[in-house]
């Protein structure tokens, strides 16, 4: 299995390939409450960590993420989004960029602390890619939003973990 970890960390990364993702749920704008389990065994799922959407770089991220979802639905792959920000101003995001997929709120970091080491908890954008039963499948942690690898690259990353999951 490909592993990615884009920045050099003085502990092991928390998560290893073909581990079993960790189980959380976190509310989103729409008022319901988002978990990896929900897309268990159905579709693979992409999380992605940022620190706050109102920020121009994720702004952007976020945009591209939605402006490609489509390519990502047609791969069978979730997309969640887990945030440091409030709900409410998850929701102001969301609604402004008209995003097609949920903004979690974490502000806390509870989750965050389960995907990324602790020396990068400077809530660092990291993106994961569990394959549909929940296992690791690739992870990308950066220092800012701009270091994370481009849409094509996550596609092609997803297309052929789709190759490995199809009979």
């Amino acid at each position: 299995m490909a592993f990615e970890h884009l920045y050099a960390s003085q502990e092991s990364p928390l998560l290893l390939p073909g581990q079993i993702i960790p189980a959380f749920s976190l509310p989103a704008p729409d008022g319901r409450a988002y978990s990896p389990w929900d897309y268990k065994q159905r579709e693979h799922l992409l999380l992605v960590f940022i620190e706050d959407p109102q920020r121009s770089e994720a702004r952007a991220l976020l945009w591209a993420f939605a402006s490609h979802y489509q390519a990502w639905r047609e791969e069978q792959c979730a997309l969640l989004t887990i945030t440091a920000m409030s709900v409410l101003i998850n929701k102001e995001a969301q609604d402004s960029l008209q995003l097609p997929f949920p903004l979690l709120a974490d502000p806390a970091g509870h989750v965050s602390r389960r995907y990324i080491p602790m020396d990068q908890q400077q809530r660092t954008p990291c993106i994961i890619l569990a394959d549909r039963y929940g296992a690791l499948y690739q992870q990308w942690i950066a220092h800012h939003e701009q270091e994370l690898p481009d849409l094509a690259d996550l596609l092609a990353s997803l297309r052929y973990l789709n190759s490995l999951c199809t009979p």
